[in-house]
């Protein structure tokens, strides 16, 4: 099926799309977005695949820039006894240690995957180490950290049709 042909049948059911209820995905009301920029386009005379192309283009760019001024929601990856591991992914830059985890309701999952680093700073009296942990037991599904998100991880989020919800 070609893009005309994708674009004729998503064109007829736009109407269906405008009269979905607020809570639907993110990804539906993408979808309107682009059916609505495609016919703007076509009206000017612009080719339907030339439209679908360029109204990607710039849902994507959207996206991904209003994505990167939010802060980055890790999710959970599993639940158990009304309590969730929620995961903060494979950048360890985003890794909490055990305060932080408690500043945010949770508990550092110790068993998981960490990181530790030492120092040996005088003023100190000596050796401190410190751990960042990967993953933490929650009483919520998500949280929210202070970081946002990269331009790399909101451009696949955006490509995916995956964006988070705020909490």
């Amino acid at each position: 099926m070609n893009h005309l042909s994708k674009l004729i049948i998503a064109a007829t059911t736009i109407g269906s799309f405008l009269s979905l209820p607020l809570g639907e995905t993110v990804v539906q009301a993408q979808d309107v977005a682009v059916l609505q920029c495609v016919q703007q386009y076509t009206n000017l005379g612009v080719s339907p695949d030339a439209a679908l192309a360029q109204c990607q283009k710039t849902n994507i760019a959207e996206c991904v820039q209003n994505l990167i001024s939010r802060k980055y929601i890790a999710k959970s990856v599993s639940q158990s006894n009304e309590r969730y591991l929620v995961d903060l992914g494979d950048s360890d830059t985003r890794w909490l240690e055990g305060k932080s985890w408690r500043d945010k309701g949770c508990s550092a999952h110790t068993e998981g995957p960490y990181k530790r680093q030492s120092d040996n700073r005088r003023e100190f009296g000596g050796r401190r180490s410190y751990e960042w942990f990967r993953q933490g037991w929650c009483s919520q599904p998500q949280i929210e950290l202070e970081q946002n998100y990269s331009v790399d991880e909101a451009k696949t989020l955006c490509e995916l049709g995956l964006q988070p919800n705020r909490k």
